[in-house]
Parts: C-alpha cells; structure tokens; sequence
C-alpha cells in the first residue's frame, strides 16, 4: 500500500509539472468576508492577496443571505481561474461535529438555528475546490457578538478534509499577526506555493490546518520556457512508462478537482467523443468518452485516464 501512495504522490506532481494551457497566467481569485470585527484584519490579507496577484473580492459585515449570494458568486468565479483562496474573519462555532460560519446578524435561540442563519465552513471549503489546480480557506475565528446556546461551541479545530473541498486553517486572533507576516513576506518571492504557505501557517501556535492540495498550487511563478522535447531515434521506440494500476489510476481522478475535470470534459467534447453536461461529474457519458478517447490512440480502454492521457488532453 505505501508503494502505491507513493507512486501516486509521484503522477500528482508529474501531472502538475506540465500545467494546462495558460495556467502560469492564469487567474487567481479571492474572497475576503469581515464579519468578526472592524475590519482591519481582513483589510490586512486583502492587501497581501493583492499583491500576490490575487483578485480580490469583499464583503463586509454581510448577512447570511448576502454571504451565501457572494459565496455563490465566488464559486463562479473560481471555475473559472486557476486557483481560489478564501480569508474569513468571523465567528466559527461548532455543532455535532459540524463547524460553521456565522454571519452578522445570527441570532441563535436553538442550536439547530444554525441550519438556517449560519453557513457550513465545508461550504466555503468547496467553492475554494471549484478552481483548477485547487485553493484553500483561511479563517481567524472571531468572538460571538451574541451568546451561544447549549450545544454550540466556538470551533476549536476545522472541519477534517473531504472529497471535492480545498484546505481549510482555523486560526485564534492571536496567531493573525503572523499569519500576516507569512503572506506579506512571501509577497516578495518570485515564486509562491500554497502548500508551502499552508506549512507555514500549521507551524504557528494557535492555528491548525486540515488537509493539504493534492498537486503544487503555485501562486505565483517565474516563466519558464517549454522543455525542447527530445528527438527519438530512427527504429528506436521511446521509454515505456510505469505500467499504473486501476488503482491508482482511479486515486488520481480523485485527486482531480471538480474544474479539473470539466476542462477535461470540454476537451473530449471538442474531440467529438463527449455530449453530455460539462458538470466536472464524472458518469456514464463521461466514461464512455475517455475509453473512446483511449481507443483512438490504440490505449487500453479503462475508462481511467493514465498521466500521459491527461497531460495530452491538458495540453
């Protein structure tokens, strides 16, 4: 088993090393929700964001249903970048093992309120998926403006990691400052790495981050001039590659987001092979397409694409 995950730890960075078209370039978007305090620390990663490349945007102090409206608009627009990251400064209560955001103006009589006037923190964990490399929520847990009922809890830890949602830190007020240095500084660098900046903010007191990307999400990064690909000698055939079980094959279209895979679902429609909802869901129709797909190119047809297969219909 563990040579198996080791395996599919190598085809996730391989995979990530020759990015779809335009994704050096690509959009990175961000939403920024203030609903805890003043607003000086949402001010604050705004302005790093920013300066990361990020567009950014803002909602201050919104209700829950102008938060779930712009968290909507959000998802919308993450399907369409590259990566997408989320900062909340707000309450983050608990309930049965469910942590959840709450807007301004919740008021809680009963613990199952919290169905009604506060918004799962998941919720915000999958809109950040919905990029195509991934994204991640960060969220400084801000103090209750009202007091909790029994059973609700002010969340201690985030949500654990799940099919289909990004990386989520819950962070103390205490550990803001640096959770602003960490990204102030890497403002700078010429190259910036998700995964790297979510290490960073799990090394901090006071923080806790669940879940890591599947792939490198680079937030920035220096052009690179494409590889002169290597001549093959007459008669001679190129390498084989590392035979990959349906297994694995299987564990790497999971690590896929959902964006990922209706951009792969767009590029067999335009090869004619695909005719259903471009959804990112992966079905019949869509299954029956990559083993046509395979079976134009005289590929074992799995209905599971390999490394090479998605690289090809990425590039």
């Amino acid at each position: 088993m563990a040579g198996m995950l080791t395996r599919i730890m190598v085809l996730g960075l391989m995979l990530a090393a020759t990015p779809p078209a335009g994704a050096q370039t690509g959009r990175i978007v961000a939403l920024v929700v203030s609903a805890g305090g003043d607003g000086a620390r949402a001010d604050a990663v705004q302005a790093a964001l920013q300066q990361l490349g990020a567009e950014t945007l803002r909602a201050d102090r919104p209700g829950n249903a102008q938060l779930r409206s712009v968290l909507k608009r959000f998802a919308r627009e993450a399907t369409d970048s590259r990566a997408g990251l989320i900062y909340v400064d707000a309450p983050v209560v608990r309930f049965e093992d469910r942590a959840f955001i709450l807007p301004e103006g919740a008021g809680l009589s009963h613990p199952t309120d919290l169905f009604t006037q506060a918004i799962p923190l998941r919720a915000f964990a999958r809109s950040a998926a919905q990029a195509a490399e991934g994204g991640a929520v960060l969220a400084t847990r801000a103090e209750p403006r009202t007091a909790l009922p029994a059973g609700v809890d002010a969340a201690a830890a985030p949500p654990e990691p799940a099919p289909g949602s990004a990386p989520v830190a819950l962070l103390e007020p205490a550990a803001f400052a640096a959770l602003e240095a960490i990204l102030s500084e890497r403002s700078g660098r010429e190259e910036v790495e998700l995964g790297e900046i979510l290490d960073a903010v799990a090394a901090l007191a006071g923080a806790e981050v669940a879940g890591r990307p599947a792939a490198p999400v680079f937030l920035r990064a220096p052009a690179r001039a494409a590889p002169a690909p290597v001549p093959v000698a007459a008669g001679l055939a190129a390498a084989p590659e590392v035979p990959e079980t349906l297994e694995e094959l299987a564990l790497l279209e999971q690590s896929l987001s959902r964006s990922a895979k209706r951009a792969i679902q767009r590029q067999l429609r335009g090869l004619d092979h695909y005719r259903g909802l471009v959804d990112g869901i992966f079905g019949p129709q869509t299954r029956a397409a990559i083993t046509a797909f395979q079976q134009t190119r005289n590929d074992p047809a799995t209905g599971l694409l390999t490394r090479r297969q998605l690289l090809d219909l990425r590039g």
